[in-house]
């Protein structure tokens, strides 16, 4: 089972931040595409891409996949497990993102305010260039799921033993 964290609102605090460096293959943009129903050449066709942005060297990332990307990290790492995502509103894309194209996305918590988190998320290349920012707002899993989780890890530790 993946590592996860946990945190309720009370366990976090303003300026906390998580940085995470991801990259997409070729695959995954193919099943992401083929799951959202997505047909857009640029995801799929060099040539296309190349049209739409001249020199990049592949296709485009879709920005939905980094998104699903960002999302993920709020499920499994800030707040954790347990949370509710509850508004994501993206800017737009500054710089396509070819695929094995390494980014980074940070997230840094802004305000806590009665369980929900306001978070500001930065995505840049992997050499510190914008490429896209978003502001959202996650609640945070109470104590009662909190305490529930810890018990679901002891029971998979016992269980890898």
């Amino acid at each position: 089972m993946p590592q996860t964290n946990c945190q309720t609102a009370a366990m976090l605090s303003v300026g906390m931040t998580h940085e995470e460096r991801v990259s997409f293959s070729h695959e995954e943009v193919a099943r992401y595409c083929e799951l959202a129903n997505d047909r857009n050449a640029i995801h799929h066709d060099v040539a296309a891409a190349r049209v739409r942005f001249p020199g990049v060297a592949d296709i485009i990332v879709p920005g939905g996949l980094l998104q699903i990307a960002i999302t993920g990290l709020f499920g499994t790492v800030l707040p954790g497990d347990g949370s509710l995502g509850l508004t994501f509103e993206p800017e737009r894309m500054r710089k396509p993102v070819c695929p094995n194209e390494e980014v980074v996305i940070r997230l840094e918590i802004t305000r806590i305010r009665a369980g929900i988190i306001e978070f500001d998320v930065g995505v840049t290349s992997g050499g510190g260039e914008p490429i896209s920012g978003a502001k959202a707002r996650v609640f945070a899993p109470d104590e009662n799921y909190r305490q529930w989780w810890l018990t679901q890890q002891a029971a998979a530790g016992e269980a890898s033993a």
